[in-house]
């Protein structure tokens, strides 16, 4: 994967699956901390054969207006279509907890099973 380039990221917006804005990150320490993550799961990226799952939510990477990447986050997995192809990867419950935390969103699967 081609991670490397959202080192030049201005602006994170988080949107769920139907691309519905949920915030705007524009605070660089919270950026970097975003790309230092990303970064450190650069490897173990695959195109199912199956297809890439759909993860709930996302952070899409910006230099401007320029849409440079993303990152979702699903059940057990990361996607990314920005920097290559669409790709996916496992992701550790413990990793997956972080991610959203950084990402200052509630788990959307905890919620889909609250109110179906």
């Amino acid at each position: 994967m081609q991670f490397q380039r959202l080192t030049q990221t201005d602006r994170i917006v988080i949107t769920d699956n139907r691309n519905r804005e949920i915030r705007t990150i524009q605070d660089q320490t919270k950026i970097g901390e975003i790309t230092r993550f990303v970064l450190s799961h650069a490897s173990g990226w695959e195109t199912p054969w199956t297809g890439t799952p759909v993860a709930l939510v996302r952070a899409n990477f910006y230099v401007g207006e320029k849409f440079i990447g993303d990152l979702g986050v699903g059940s057990n997995f990361l996607t990314a279509q920005g920097c290559s192809f669409f790709q996916s990867r496992n992701v550790s419950a413990k990793d997956r907890e972080v991610i959203l935390r950084l990402l200052a969103v509630k788990d959307p699967y905890v919620d889909q099973l609250e109110n179906p």
